[in-house]
């Protein structure tokens, strides 16, 4: 009896995560019973029965006659393009979001072995000589660091960023504004083109911050799978024919958590589709520059024609995460709409905003961006050799060519959860690749980040999991 309950366990949670990360999109009808029993060599009642329960979730439907599908969608039809454009004339409903789950809830002291947090550790910060490169006093004397800037931002800092960006899109600093981070502009970005009950498309898995502010403003979320090459963009046009998102969220390049990068054929084929339906696309390129040996496919705002993409980064990646500063570059229209939007904040931090264009001046940042570049790599090697030593129980993974993560699939017999609180009693943290996806459910994969820890910290912290498999 407990085994056939633990096998019906598997074969629901199976069905379900392959449901919840975009693998059977909305809309594509299910295996029958038996087709499905045979293929995984389980009896036809156990399927019958994980389909019953998924159907009680909500997750699939029935057709009489024709069999289960994925989560009903509209029928299809010719329907018109979405016109994006035209909402930024009105209003836009402005929820505040909940406050998020903390990842850092994981961790109970600073003396933890830290390959959960997605961002650079001491040891990078103090390298980048961000401190020395500054003077507080004469920030002071000197500027209006004491006072608030328009809400834009300290004007030549975006002209800084737009030189930086380097595209012929993003040119003037009045196409870029300073933010409290990149989870502003986010909060901000969807705010104006959704509202509660609105659907939108994003890669599944997806970063979990952008993941709990699209639940906390009551969006609905069309899941996009998403293979080595990043987002399964044929799945997205299937979906577009059926459905009208109010945008689509990727991180395509050094994508959180996976890795991957979404390469160039597929970033013009997500324009395209972009230009076909008038849909915007939210572009969250927070790890652009931290390529370990060649640089990435140039990001699609470079390559955007029509003024669809919305793009969104940070600071916090390339210095430190207390830094709080992002940015957000569009087209006019959404600009003067995101401007009003922003004066309900009132400005973002001036005397922050003043530091970091002094330390941009002082020329330390490239040679920092180049260290930090080589220490991430050599910390991705250290934990790549664990990693590939745990291919033979089981381990799998993508090693990867950037950004700060490495996906890792565990051994079937292997429960994330379980896991991690193995490793909380000996000091380790991680992420459990369920923080990623829209409902907790059972998954085979966890998010180890390399860039926080020093290479001996990998050493230690690699050595003790593999221990625990």
């Amino acid at each position: 009896m407990a085994r056939r309950k633990a096998l019906y366990q598997t074969v629901y949670h199976r069905l379900r995560y392959q449901i919840l990360s975009g693998d059977w999109p909305i809309g594509s009808k299910l295996p029958p019973e038996r087709h499905l029993a045979d293929e995984w060599r389980v009896s036809r009642n156990t399927v019958v029965h994980a389909y019953a329960d998924l159907e009680a979730e909500g997750l699939i439907f029935s057709r009489v006659g024709s069999g289960r599908y994925v989560q009903p969608l509209p029928p299809p039809s010719a329907l018109p393009p979405l016109d994006w454009k035209d909402r930024l004339s009105g209003g836009a409903n402005l929820c505040a979001p909940s406050l998020m789950t903390e990842l850092h809830a994981l961790v109970g002291t600073r003396s933890a072995l830290n390959f959960a947090f997605g961002e650079g550790g001491p040891h990078t910060r103090l390298k980048a000589e961000f401190a020395k490169g500054i003077d507080p006093l004469h920030i002071l004397e000197t500027s209006e660091a004491d006072y608030l800037f328009p809400v834009q931002g300290h004007l030549e800092l975006r002209g800084w960023i737009a030189e930086w960006m380097g595209c012929e899109q993003v040119t003037s600093p009045a196409q870029v504004m300073i933010t409290s981070g990149s989870q502003e502009a986010l909060q901000m970005t969807t705010a104006i083109l959704a509202n509660p009950g609105d659907s939108i498309a994003v890669e599944m898995p997806t970063y979990f911050g952008a993941l709990h502010l699209f639940q906390s403003l009551g969006l609905h979320l069309i899941p996009i799978p998403m293979d080595g090459e990043g987002m399964r963009v044929d799945v997205l046009e299937g979906i577009l024919s059926r459905s009208r998102p109010r945008f689509i969220y990727t991180v395509p390049t050094f994508h959180n958590p996976t890795g991957t990068t979404l390469s160039e054929a597929r970033r013009r084929q997500l324009l395209a589709l972009s230009e076909k339906h008038g849909i915007p696309i939210v572009e969250d390129d927070a790890y652009r520059h931290l390529h370990f040996d060649q640089e990435p496919p140039p990001p699609l705002k470079a390559l955007d024609r029509q003024g669809n993409v919305i793009y969104i980064n940070t600071f916090s990646k390339v210095l430190f995460p207390g830094l709080r500063l992002g940015w957000v570059t569009a087209n006019r229209p959404f600009m003067e709409r995101l401007t009003r939007s922003k004066e309900l904040s009132i400005s973002t931090n001036t005397f922050v905003q003043h530091a970091l264009w002094s330390y941009l001046q002082k020329g330390a940042f490239p040679a920092h961006l180049e260290e930090a570049r080589r220490r991430y790599q050599r910390q991705a090697a250290v934990m790549d050799k664990h990693l590939s030593a745990l291919v033979a129980k089981g381990v799998s993974y993508a090693k990867p060519s950037g950004g700060f993560y490495d996906w890792v699939s565990l051994p079937e017999q292997v429960s994330p959860k379980e896991l991690l609180q193995e490793a909380i009693r000996q000091n380790v943290v991680f992420a459990t690749g369920d923080l990623f996806l829209p409902r907790e459910t059972e998954q085979p994969y966890i998010r180890l980040c390399y860039s926080y820890e020093t290479e001996a910290g990998i050493e230690k912290g690699m050595r003790i999991l593999a221990s625990l498999l």
